[in-house]
């Protein structure tokens, strides 16, 4: 792994109101979780950059309404023909 240093305000983790010990963890998952918004990396990547599993990156993605899958909308009505 890249070991990454960033110059952040003092009073961040105030702001953020994270505890010192946490502050680099909830970077780097704002990081992944923008990453994967722009589909610079996968959804395995950006758990990865986060440091945490994918099923619990997704769930956590889920919790604040960011979709983990896209659907065309011509599959999803092909699908709903063939059901009947």
């Amino acid at each position: 792994m890249t070991i990454v240093a960033l110059t952040v305000p003092d009073d961040l983790c105030a702001a953020l109101q994270v505890p010192a010990e946490r502050l680099a963890s909830e970077i780097a998952f704002a990081a992944a979780i923008r990453l994967y918004e722009e589909g610079r990396v996968s959804l395995a990547k950006a758990a990865e950059i986060a440091c945490v599993e994918r099923f619990r990156f997704a769930a956590r993605l889920a919790e604040i309404g960011i979709p983990t899958a896209a659907f065309d909308p011509a599959d999803v009505d092909v699908a709903t023909t063939a059901a009947r």
